[in-house]
């Protein structure tokens, strides 16, 4: 995929793509913003989807990560104002930031791991 912002009337089709691409990579969400500064919700999970929910007044997406009752986490942004895929630093490593309409931005980051390594990682 292409690195750059993702115009709005792509963004369901985009985070569906995506997220069957990157389902279990591993992901980091940090939540960056000018009242709470950077917080990380979760590190180390593998990403389950993200989602664009548009339709009928809503307003929102939603990053999964985790997927197990005991390692799972979905965040939601509300107000989303763009989606940008940004670009990697290095092979196996991907990010998307989506920026919120109150200057919170979610940067949501992945990195590729052979599915041994995730098992390994989850079993401790």
């Amino acid at each position: 995929m292409n690195a750059g912002q993702v115009p709005r009337e792509r963004w369901i089709k985009f985070l569906d793509e995506f997220s069957k691409e990157h389902q279990g990579w591993i992901a980091t969400v940090e939540v960056i913003g000018p009242d709470i500064g950077d917080q990380e919700e979760a590190a180390g999970l593998p990403l389950v989807g993200m989602s664009a929910d548009l339709k009928d007044r809503e307003n929102r997406i939603e990053v999964t990560v985790g997927g197990r009752p005991d390692a799972h986490l979905t965040h939601t942004i509300d107000n989303p104002q763009t989606v940008e895929l940004k670009p990697a630093e290095e092979a196996g490593h991907e990010a998307i930031e989506v920026k919120s309409d109150d200057g919170t931005i979610t940067l949501v980051t992945f990195r590729h791991l052979m599915p041994e390594v995730v098992e390994r990682q989850l079993s401790r």
